[in-house]
């Protein structure tokens, strides 16, 4: 047989596997992107329960609790009408704050130190943040990978075939 026919058959073959790795590797990254979501939405679940707990114990309780329910209402329509990772994340930063910021009043509380509902709530919180803290961690990893790969491919002529693109790292 004819040696180029060799090396096509082999960068066939190679571009094959590489597009069907990718394929595997884009949709391992949207499952994990939908579960950081599921996740960060169950964090912010808590929100109403602290809410209510608190009412009674904080002065200006409407005040402090205004923009975390202005995020909320940002965060149920981001996730209703888009698929944007990126301004989810973005959102979830702020809430992120707004979380340490209403903790830090309730904190200063002795009413709500001794409510039991309150400290309940407050280590789920951190029981969620620390989780969405190590699946946020993985994400960035696997992005890296992946746009590494990207950039790998960009290097050679043939692979501008194939339509996988950088990913936005985090």
């Amino acid at each position: 047989m004819n040696i180029y026919l060799y090396i096509c058959v082999w960068l066939f073959i190679l571009i094959a596997v590489f597009c069907i790795a990718m394929y595997f590797f884009h949709a391992r990254i949207a499952r994990l992107e939908k579960e950081l979501i599921k996740k960060f939405i169950s964090r912010s679940d808590i929100f109403p329960w602290l809410y209510e707990v608190s009412r009674t114990s904080l002065t200006r309780h409407h005040e402090v609790f205004d923009e975390i329910l202005t995020l909320r209402k940002k965060e149920f329509s981001l996730v209703s009408m888009t698929n944007n990772i990126e301004s989810f994340i973005e959102l979830q930063w702020h809430i992120h704050h707004e979380i340490n910021f209403i903790f830090q009043i309730c904190n200063k509380n002795p009413s709500l130190l001794k409510d039991k509902k309150f400290l309940y709530l407050r280590d789920i919180a951190i029981q969620k943040s620390s989780k969405i803290s190590k699946d946020m961690k993985k994400y960035r990893r696997i992005i890296e990978i992946y746009n590494s790969i990207i950039r790998y491919k960009n290097y050679t002529l043939i692979w501008f075939l194939i339509p996988f693109t950088k990913k936005a790292a985090l």
